[in-house]
């Protein structure tokens, strides 16, 4: 098992356990991803989770509550790029190297991990190992050429670093959110 995945693994570990919890009157509030709610980013989050899946394993028919599918989708994904090899091929991108998805993944688990807490108002806890390894990780996935923040790209442009800022504000501000975001009054 290589780093990124142990790491990945964490990530997905605690947004899991986020997820668990989200209360049902929390399902329509906004998230920081511009017009989507709580219910929106967890679909969004399951389903390319089970994209993921489906590259090596059966489909899985999504259930009725996205809270309830994440823990068992997310899993399924980590089942799949565990049995890749050195590449997985994205249904929506085609071949990528399974490290450099994993890299990707990492981050993206802990930027939706800040989304659901500034969505819901609730502290958000990190170990420190994790913020270390996945801030280089948001750099080399923001860096300017990247096909991840280029045109057509999932992230919006970086927001500039502050070294003030704690790394999980330094990451989300690579992936162009604002770290100081609240949910509308």
């Amino acid at each position: 098992m290589t780093d990124l995945f142990r790491l990945d693994a964490t990530a997905l570990a605690l947004i899991g356990h986020d997820v668990a919890l989200i209360p049902d009157a929390a399902m329509a509030a906004p998230t920081p991803c511009e017009g989507w709610t709580v219910a929106d980013l967890l679909h969004h989050m399951n389903e390319r989770h089970e994209a993921l899946a489906r590259t090596v394993l059966p489909p899985l028919e999504p259930g009725e509550d996205p809270r309830d599918d994440f823990a068992r989708v997310a899993g399924r994904s980590l089942t799949a790029l565990d049995r890749t090899g050195t590449t997985v091929d994205l249904p929506w991108r085609g071949p990528a190297p399974t490290e450099w998805v994993l890299g990707v993944h990492v981050v993206d688990m802990l930027v939706h991990r800040w989304d659901l807490a500034r969505a819901l108002g609730t502290a958000l806890d990190t170990p420190a190992g994790l913020l270390a390894a996945a801030l280089p990780l948001a750099r080399a996935n923001t860096a300017p050429g990247s096909v991840l923040n280029g045109p057509g790209g999932v992230y919006r442009p970086p927001l500039p670093e502050d070294p003030d800022r704690p790394a999980i504000d330094t990451i989300v501000a690579l992936l162009g959110r604002d770290p100081r975001w609240t949910p509308p009054a």
